[in-house]
């Protein structure tokens, strides 16, 4: 049965993540307006962009009211809306295509970058964070420190070319350009991505895994832990990792938009299917419904692993919730 202390800290726990839940919802609200009012401030027309410059003033005036660019933005955005809250996203000005749908179709391939980001970043950044923490020699964290920065100072776009040039034309291991669909055939064209982006995102989580580390080593309860003598992968876990990880969630929560950022980028780069390569070509068009879709969904995403990220990272240390 649980004591009263517990309760209280269930209780604390699901206030917490309620709270979080309704600056959530109010971050997606927000996120949808943005969505609506960057597209239109602006500069260019999305009828002349489809129809060009000589198109007869008839056939423009035509088009504005088939799709309902005749009315004010209010009004505008109030359809917007209502279409959205009952799952319609609307149709694409250039392609005439649901939105929905041409967002279901390179969505996954976003996803599968991020996914792979993460899988390879964690894969890097958690053991080259103990393992500078764990030296006693005051050079390494120098080195680590200097090492980070340089990497850090070199752009995201310029490390793309040179991975396509060494590994997709000087060693050939890595295709350069299309995409094969489904897994895991797509990971021969993800992997190469998701470690150009890697070069940008290690550096930055294990240095704040590192400071991490380093506050938790002189904690009393590491000492009682050697006293104890307990097995090295049970102290590296429950007593370093466990109780140092929680910024490191919160961090990775947060730069999973910085990713979705890069992805334009990146797919662009690589010639990858992706949303962020469908939203350049959706801005350069002016094509309001596919864009407000995109950044929309960008947006939920962006939030819902942030909600997510909270949440772990007060299960993990109850001292972030705290904070």
């Amino acid at each position: 049965m649980a004591t009263d202390d517990q309760q209280a800290a269930r209780g604390a726990f699901l206030r917490r993540s309620l709270g979080r839940l309704a600056r959530a919802t109010g971050v997606a609200l927000w996120v949808m307006v943005i969505a609506f009012g960057l597209i239109r401030i602006a500069p260019g027309d999305p009828v002349i962009a489809l129809l060009g410059a000589e198109a007869p003033p008839a056939a423009i005036e035509k088009m504005r009211r088939d799709l309902r660019l005749d009315v004010d933005p209010a009004t505008q955005f109030v359809e917007y809306t209502w279409g959205m809250l009952h799952g319609r996203l609307g149709t694409s000005i250039e392609t005439r295509r649901d939105v929905a749908d041409i967002i279901a179709e390179s969505l996954p391939v976003t996803l599968g970058i991020i996914a792979v980001t993460l899988v390879l970043a964690l894969a890097m950044a958690v053991p080259l964070a103990l393992l500078i923490a764990t030296r006693r020699s005051p050079i390494v964290p120098y080195v680590f420190r200097a090492t980070t920065s340089v990497m850090l100072a070199i752009p995201t776009f310029f490390t793309a070319l040179i991975g396509l040039i060494l590994f997709g034309l000087h060693w050939r291991i890595a295709p350069i350009i299309g995409y094969e669909p489904g897994f895991p055939g797509n990971l021969r064209f993800l992997w190469l991505p998701a470690l150009v982006i890697c070069t940008h995102l290690v550096p930055v989580l294990s240095r704040v895994l590192h400071a991490s580390l380093v506050q938790t080593r002189g904690e009393e309860f590491v000492e009682t832990g050697i006293i104890r003598g307990v097995s090295r992968l049970r102290f590296a876990w429950f007593y370093l990792l466990k109780p140092s990880l929680a910024p490191s969630i919160v961090l990775l929560s947060y730069m999973v938009g910085v990713m979705i950022g890069s992805t334009v980028i990146i797919e662009t780069i690589f010639s990858l299917p992706g949303i962020g390569r469908s939203l350049v070509g959706a801005v350069i068009n002016r094509d309001y419904p596919l864009v407000q879709g995109i950044v929309l969904v960008f947006g939920l995403f962006v939030v819902a692993v942030s909600l997510a990220g909270d949440l772990l990272a007060n299960w993990l240390d109850p001292r972030v919730g705290a904070a």
